[in-house]
């Protein structure tokens, strides 16, 4: 800290942000955003870059997304705002912004290379916005529309939205009540309806685009294929020591992340889901 006779003034930053909700990473230019519980962002990069940000509102910032390799990043707050930041120029700065009135939002995607970002909302509605001119389009996807085959009551907030990885126009939806919906976005209408019995709370493909994981509530790992009828292809309790793994109460897995390795190794990587009374906070296969 620099004392002046009128005021403080901060020179310098030290050390990881303090009370941090939310990371994110752009494998080209190499940086790491990470926001916190009072509105701040930190960027980190190569030696020397290091930049310290706030919204105007001390609102935590929940979600960030980098538009990749474009000097440029999405931040998503708990106020229900949403803002681009630039980061090109010197003083980087805030270019658009846009706030939800009537709806909470859940979860944000942004597809590689596209224009187009999808918000998921806690009513379970997914609405598009142009990350351009932030100006909503017309295309809404209601959650009755859906998932009205399978289910008749409300699935609950979206909790994953992702693009299929072999083609963009088929969109992902997840329910936290276990809903799964794959939406073909030039039809308008799902491809894949399934319900599982247990809350879902993260979802990744496998990078063929065939497959894809879910993690959930209980505990469990479920494991879909696209054309493998309305069961999940496999549902396994990793750290469950019994024959019978429903007998043993689980903690939850918060998030499962399904990663190729360069080699074209498989590898699945996950938080929780441990015994409850054991320690330890993860693992992975």
């Amino acid at each position: 800290m620099l004392y002046t006779s009128n005021s403080y003034s901060i020179i310098v930053q030290h050390g990881f942000p303090y009370q941090p909700t939310s990371i994110a990473f752009d494998p080209i230019q190499r940086l790491i955003a990470i926001g916190s519980k009072n509105g701040s962002l930190r960027i980190l990069g190569r030696p020397g870059v290091d930049i310290s940000l706030r919204h105007v509102t001390e609102f935590a910032v929940l979600q960030i997304i980098f538009i990749i390799n474009e000097g440029q990043l999405i931040t998503v707050c708990a106020d229900d705002s949403i803002h681009l930041w630039n980061l090109r120029n010197k003083s980087p700065e805030i270019v658009h912004s846009l706030k939800f009135q009537k709806e909470r939002i859940s979860y944000c995607h942004l597809a590689f290379q596209s224009k187009w970002m999808y918000i998921g909302t806690e009513r379970g509605n997914v609405y598009v916005v142009n990350i351009d001119t932030f100006a909503m389009s017309g295309y809404v996807i209601n959650w009755n529309k859906a998932i009205e085959i399978s289910r008749k009551t409300h699935p609950g907030s979206i909790i994953h939205l992702s693009d299929c990885p072999i083609d963009s126009n088929k969109l992902l939806i997840g329910y936290e009540s276990g809903s799964i919906v794959l939406w073909d976005l030039r039809n308008k209408s799902a491809d894949f309806r399934h319900n599982y019995p247990e809350g879902i709370l993260s979802i990744s493909w496998h990078s063929e685009g065939r497959q894809f994981i879910c993690s959930h509530a209980d505990g469990s790992l479920s494991t879909w294929n696209l054309k493998a009828g309305s069961r999940p292809q496999s549902s396994i309790f990793p750290h469950a020591k019994s024959g019978d793994p429903k007998s043993e109460l689980c903690s939850k897995i918060p998030k499962v992340e399904w990663r190729t390795s360069r080699t074209g190794d498989a590898y699945i990587m996950f938080s929780g889901g441990l015994i409850v009374g054991n320690g330890g906070g993860g693992g992975g296969y």
